[in-house]
């Protein structure tokens, strides 16, 4: 019952700190232009097409917005409880990796406010709020949300983070399946017009940076009762 408080009680400061991010809608709307023009400059400005696929296929965007919105808690929770069950020497770094990307991610949003393809992308659709289903269109700046938050993508580095839990503490090959749901949560967030690519790269690049730091960290704790002991 500790790990579940302690879980909630972060994911709840982490809510409450990402609504208070300053809301700069001028320097999110910038910085948008400047992600695009970096994106357009080496061919990777792929959103409006995606996006465009997802405006004419309708089944598509539902499908994204129930992905978009179940999967980034659900799949999560479910990943930390396999781990306390059945990973238990693994589950206190992943934990701790898990809480390093939140906190490094809300010191991004803080330092870089962006705003969504949705809000910056010319020809862009918010397909979520286009045909609602579940909560989709009911965020607001004044709740639990920032919406001038994109940078990095947490649904997309969340996912990574479920995708390394996953590969890094078992064996079978058929593990690494794991790594199609951070590509299909990439799919969705783009395809959606809530994220840039280079959005989910960044959330890519601090899970397993979040990861690495942990793992070290324990690593290093772990050894040093053997250490001290080797030095009596």
């Amino acid at each position: 019952m500790t790990e579940i408080g302690l879980i909630i009680g972060l994911y709840y400061l982490y809510s409450v700190m990402r609504s208070a991010s300053p809301d700069r809608v001028s320097v999110a709307m910038s910085n948008a232009n400047l992600v695009e023009n970096a994106q357009r400059a080496v061919g990777l400005d792929m959103e409006l097409a995606l996006n465009q696929l997802f405006v004419r296929n309708q089944w598509l965007a539902d499908a994204a917005s129930y992905w978009y919105q179940i999967t980034h808690m659900v799949v999560t929770a479910g990943v930390l409880l396999w781990l306390w069950q059945r990973r238990r020497e693994h589950y206190g770094a992943l934990r701790t990796s898990l809480a390093l990307l939140m906190v490094s991610g809300l010191a991004t949003y803080w330092l870089f406010p962006l705003a969504p393809p949705r809000f910056a992308l010319h020809g862009t659709v918010d397909t979520m709020a286009a045909n609602p289903v579940l909560f989709a269109g009911q965020e607001s700046v004044t709740g639990l949300a920032n919406l001038y938050a994109a940078m990095p993508s947490l649904h997309v580095g969340w996912a990574v983070w479920c995708a390394l839990a996953v590969v890094m503490t078992t064996r079978s090959r058929w593990w690494n399946l794991a790594w199609l749901y951070p590509l299909t949560t990439t799919y969705v967030v783009i395809g959606t017009a809530n994220h840039y690519l280079l959005d989910a790269v960044a959330g890519t690049v601090y899970a397993v940076g979040a990861y690495a730091v942990a793992r070290s960290a324990y690593a290093r704790a772990a050894a040093a009762p053997a250490t001290a002991q080797a030095g009596i």
